[in-house]
């Protein structure tokens, strides 16, 4: 059957609005390795982690401080806020670019004044014209310039959550690891505070010594100075811890002082047995989201060529205005002023200097950056978990050293102590007993912490917390 002219013109428009301008977007595919070049060293001895365990990886600390911890910044930390807030930003952006597909209608309300506006009619005739209606207007969407922006606003909106997960990704990573350090600064500070008392007492003994003839000034001396040493380290220490507590108080979203009651009983290091990690390269870059995001925002910018190819072709709308329409204002809301018209515009661009294809060239230099930016990500995350695996398991093997040693030099002292005691050694071989002995406990106390925190790096380049919940009470 043959098509009449108008329903052929309805046919025709209806299959250009199915146009759609541009590449279409597919997901790029990176290459990575098999698995990690740090997981071939053969003490390595590396386990494949649970994916839900990832989610709330400090859990696996077995620290409840850490835990309480976790749960107050995931209430209240301004970051993750914030994040919260640009998902809201995207959301109403792509609603307000969704409605542009839709007709728009308005009430219209006017009064004119015309001078001789028809023509021949004779000069000077006025007349006044009042209009009270709808005015509705439709831009077809022929070939496709607001589906692509529709397009993009929605990769956006999926990158802008993809951002908020990945702020929980640094939130966790940075409370821990601040945790970890006060905790560490603790111990150092607990163990100066132990090797002062040491010392003093070893200073009273020397004096003692001294003043019976037995020992030397020189021996008095060296003991202060040890003792004095010792003792400057503390003010350092106490100001850092102050500087982390300060800096746990930020990330929970609370003000000076908040946590300081909570925190001044000191703790061992939390430390988590075993090494469990994501098993291969490719979970990771599916697993991260920052990666997830770069990826949304290539298609966002993917989708914004098409918008601005879609700029080189016509636009077409439909206007329509329905309601009251009269030279007279009593008049107006008789049934003789009722009116409707209908109209349709059709703009093709035709000299605009290059701004169109300026702007084509602009996207796609977008669209290459994002791209670009997308494939530095997979290489950067790639980087990042290499680096800190590697650094993690060589500091687990200093730390075992370091335990092992200072074990060692435990017994040393106790040993040299009793041999100066019976006059066999000097009693300088027993202060660098004691200074090796601090310099070593104080170096496991920073490896145990060294090791932790490498092993939160470790989680968190694996993309741990991205999934965490704010806590059921909030």
């Amino acid at each position: 059957m043959a098509m009449t002219p108008k329903w052929g013109w309805l046919g025709l428009l209806i299959g250009l609005a199915g146009c759609t301008m541009g590449p279409d977007y597919r997901k790029p595919v990176s290459a990575v390795p098999n698995r990690w070049q740090a997981g071939k060293d053969a003490t390595a001895d590396l386990k494949p982690i649970d994916p839900e365990t990832l989610k709330t990886w400090w859990k696996s600390f077995g620290d409840a401080r850490l835990d309480r911890l976790m749960d107050q910044a995931l209430a209240g930390n301004l970051d993750l806020k914030m994040a919260l807030a640009r998902i809201d930003q995207a959301r109403a952006v792509r609603r307000g670019t969704r409605a542009e597909l839709f007709p728009s209608v308005d009430v219209a309300a006017s009064a004119q004044r015309n001078d001789n506006p028809f023509p021949g009619l004779a000069p000077g005739i006025r007349y006044n014209l009042f209009e009270l209606g709808f005015d509705a207007l439709w831009e077809i969407d022929l070939f496709g310039r607001q589906r692509r922006r529709l397009e993009a606003a929605s990769a956006d909106l999926e990158a802008a959550g993809e951002q908020y997960a990945q702020a929980l990704v640094t939130l966790t990573a940075d409370l821990a690891r601040s945790y970890i350090e006060y905790r560490s600064l603790q111990n150092q500070l607990g163990i100066t505070r132990a090797n002062l008392e040491a010392q003093r007492h070893t200073l009273k003994l020397t004096e003692r010594l001294f003043d019976e003839g037995v020992g030397t000034r020189h021996d008095v001396v060296r003991a202060r100075a040890q003792a004095e040493t010792t003792a400057a380290q503390i003010p350092t220490l106490e100001g850092e811890l102050t500087a982390v507590l300060r800096q746990l108080e930020l990330l929970v979203g609370q003000r000076p002082g908040a946590l300081g009651a909570d925190l001044t009983e000191g703790g061992a290091v939390p430390m988590i047995p075993g090494r469990a990690i994501l098993a291969s390269p490719a979970a990771t870059i599916r697993h991260r989201p920052d990666l997830r995001s770069a990826e949304r925002q290539l298609a966002a910018a993917t989708a914004m060529q098409g918008a601005a190819i879609a700029e080189l072709f016509p636009k077409v709308s439909l206007s329509a205005f329905l309601g009251l329409r009269n030279t007279d204002l009593d008049a107006l809301f008789k049934s003789a002023a009722f009116s409707y018209g209908t109209a349709a515009n059709l703009l093709q661009p035709l000299l605009n200097f290059g701004r169109v294809r300026a702007g084509i060239d602009l996207a796609e230099a977008r669209q290459q950056e994002a791209y670009l930016a997308f494939e530095k990500a997979v290489l950067e995350a790639l980087r990042e978990t290499e680096t800190a695996l590697t650094r993690y398991l060589k500091e687990e093997v200093r730390r075992q050293t370091l335990a092992r040693s200072v074990a060692d030099l435990r017994e040393s002292v106790r040993l040299s102590q009793l041999r100066y005691n019976v006059g066999v050694i000097s009693f300088l071989d027993v202060l660098d007993a004691q200074r090796a002995l601090y310099t070593a406990e104080i170096e496991l106390a920073r490896s145990e912490a060294g090791a932790s925190t490498n092993l939160i790096a470790v989680y968190k380049a694996l993309g741990g917390g991205a999934n965490a919940r704010l806590p059921a009470n909030t």
